[in-house]
């Protein structure tokens, strides 16, 4: 089979569309990259462009066996996406006029390479959703309640060590030593940097759809209970060698050490799944 080869004409389209992007939503890149390197909670969007990048590269081959054609439904896209930018504007919101970056991108790759090779490419252009941050309104709402479970399941573990406590909210009451489970160790960092991982992964696993949303599914029990072991470690290193000990570099150490092991797991759940699907088959 003959791979198409894009012409020069759409190579210098394709060029002078980015260079235009560029320009246009350089102060929105440049708030992102600013959150990503302040905001601990979304480090990981730095990695998700050159993730991005691999999903769609691993699709060379279907992308150059399909034609490419100018599909003017794309100007109805990139439309659509810069309504979006001009109401973030507007209303002060950062969360619409990062999304609407990825509708612009969805729209120039519809328009420049038309319906077939966009379908072909649609995966990695979605996946960019994940480098936006939640506003901060959803992810307050969401990390209260993550708090406080996170905190009680942390508690029934500690008292089944035989450790003395009193719960009180997300505050468990230690002898000499009083651990917070304060927004950012509420587990919801762990469930956007694994759910990211995740989605990446499904590229390379052979699941089908109820598989796939399985293993999506995962994230957050996988997550939640790295983020209990690691408040149980954290108080049970205060409770043996006192709280500065829990609050030293062992503190940072039992996060990357359980962030890893959530990974294995995560990695792990995935071959399971896969393993299910080929036994079944």
């Amino acid at each position: 089979m003959r791979l198409a080869v894009p012409a020069p004409r759409s190579v210098a389209s394709s060029l002078l569309l980015l260079l235009s992007l560029t320009a246009a939503y350089w102060f929105v890149a440049a708030s992102l990259a600013r959150q990503w390197a302040d905001d601990p909670n979304y480090a990981h969007g730095f990695f998700v462009l050159p993730m991005a990048a691999v999903l769609a590269w691993r699709r060379r081959h279907r992308y150059l066996a399909t034609a490419g054609r100018v599909d003017a439904a794309g100007l109805w896209v990139i439309g659509a996406g810069a309504t979006l930018c001009l109401l973030g504007v507007l209303t002060a919101e950062l969360f619409t006029m990062r999304t609407s970056l990825v509708v612009v991108v969805a729209g120039i790759v519809l328009t420049v390479e038309g319906r077939e090779r966009f379908r072909v490419l649609a995966y990695p252009i979605a996946f960019l959703m994940c480098m936006v941050p939640l506003p901060y309104i959803a992810y307050y709402r969401l990390t209260f309640p993550l708090q406080l479970e996170s905190s009680r399941i942390a508690a029934e573990i500690l008292t089944l060590a035989g450790m003395p406590l009193v719960r009180e909210g997300n505050v468990i009451r230690l002898e000499g030593y009083s651990l917070e489970v304060v927004a950012a160790c509420s587990g919801l960092r762990s469930i956007m940097t694994l759910g990211t991982l995740a989605l990446f992964m499904l590229d390379w696993l052979a699941l089908g759809v109820v598989r796939g949303l399985a293993f999506l599914a995962l994230v957050i029990p996988i997550a939640v209970g790295a983020n209990v072991a690691r408040l149980s470690l954290t108080a049970g290193i205060a409770a043996i060698s006192g709280p500065a000990a829990a609050e030293s570099f062992l503190h940072e150490l039992s996060g990357v050490v359980v962030f890893v092991t959530g990974v294995l797991a995560l990695v792990a759940g995935g071959k399971g799944l896969e393993w299910i699907g080929r036994a079944r088959r």
